[in-house]
């Protein structure tokens, strides 16, 4: 152990780093190539609202001033938005959704409490909690790549102290039932914080998948996570923002820090929640986007697992490190560091272009079978 190992906290010790995307650019310069299609991290490539572009731009000519500390207007719109009072006592707002999760693991995991989840899943909780000295329970996700409700439900404890549900699941994009979600959430024992991470909801065309906001109740310890970052077009400004009832809210903006989110930002956030016409044009471009996909990857001999998000996951029956890795050579980014490929749905240009070079590495035969 050396010298700072040995002043460090054991729970940072142990947590492995964050593997994030790869720029276009580290890619461009790599392999000297001049345009590259960056479909790996699952941003809009509709871009952003013009409302909130504008917002950006007028609020800029202010960035020297403190923006609002506890981003008060924003977290009385969308309490009244999502079906709440207009104290803003049932919202937090943070930096993006990974901002919260961070917190949570700070507020509420002690040495030795236990968190249930399943893998593959959105991995920031699982960081949070090893940070803080919590012991991560993680389950597989069914064959369908569905979050196992019932074997979490078996693995609850006196221990446990917080399970996570990424629903839709990243990066699996499949969404479990709702109605069985509901009685799971209901059926949780009071000492366990149930956290929903809804981030890619917005995606999902499928009325079935509904979000979980409406069972917030006084006396349920039940949070639900959303973000500006994907279906706002927003991921450049980080802001993220949480429901929950106003006594696990008391308990949660102690911790938040004040000025959490700049001035631009909240400005953008405010007018994006007022353009309707580009969440549903969006949504309507994404869903097109899904099943072009899908039906090219399907017929190249891949399984793809239905998707409810902005993105699919898909099994090549190659080694999907070396695929990705030849995919880059050709100028396309995807996620190569799961046990399947995740492929973000671009606009239908850039699908078109993504099936393209698929096809030509497919053809070269230069990426092995998977093991």
């Amino acid at each position: 152990m050396n010298k700072i190992d040995a002043l460090t906290k054991p729970g940072i010790q142990n947590i492995p780093p964050y593997v994030p995307g790869k720029t276009s650019e580290s890619v461009k310069e790599k392999y000297h190539l001049d345009h590259v299609l960056k479909l790996a991290s699952n941003e809009n490539q509709y871009g952003s609202s013009p409302k909130a572009v504008a917002a950006i731009k007028e609020a800029a000519d202010s960035a020297n001033i403190y923006p609002d500390p506890f981003c008060m207007g924003l977290r009385k719109k969308l309490g009244v938005m999502y079906g709440f009072d207009d104290s803003g006592d049932n919202v937090i707002i943070s930096a993006g959704a990974s901002g919260i999760l961070s917190l949570l693991g700070e507020v509420f995991i002690c040495e030795g409490d236990e968190y249930v989840t399943c893998e593959p899943t959105f991995g920031a909780l699982n960081s949070a909690v090893k940070r803080n000295g919590g012991k991560v329970i993680s389950l597989p996700v069914t064959e369908d790549q569905v979050f196992d409700l019932d074997a979490m439900a078996a693995k609850i404890t006196d221990k446990t102290k917080m399970v996570y549900i990424c629903n839709p699941n990243n990066p699996t994009g499949t969404a479990v039932d709702s109605d069985k979600l509901r009685s799971f959430i209901h059926s949780m024992p009071e000492h366990v914080i149930t956290v929903i991470d809804e981030a890619y909801i917005e995606f999902a065309s499928d009325p079935a998948v509904e979000s979980m906001v409406s069972e917030i109740k006084e006396g349920l310890n039940l949070i639900v996570i959303k973000t500006f970052s994907k279906i706002y077009g927003l991921a450049g400004e980080r802001v993220g923002y949480t429901f929950m009832n106003k006594e696990l809210h008391s308990i949660m903006q102690k911790a938040t820090s004040v000025f959490v989110v700049g001035r631009t930002s909240l400005a953008a956030v405010m007018a994006a929640l007022d353009d309707k016409e580009f969440i549903e044009s969006t949504c309507e471009r994404i869903a097109e986007g899904r099943e072009y996909v899908t039906k090219e990857l399907t017929a190249l001999g891949w399984k793809v697992w239905p998707s409810k998000t902005n993105f699919v996951y898909a099994d090549s029956h190659l080694d999907t490190a070396i695929l990705a890795q030849e995919l880059e050579k050709k100028g396309l980014i995807i996620r190569g560091n799961f046990k399947y490929s995740r492929i973000t749905i671009g606009r239908m240009d850039q699908n078109r272009e993504m099936i393209d070079i698929i096809k030509t590495v497919m053809a070269e035969g230069n990426v092995p079978a998977a093991e």
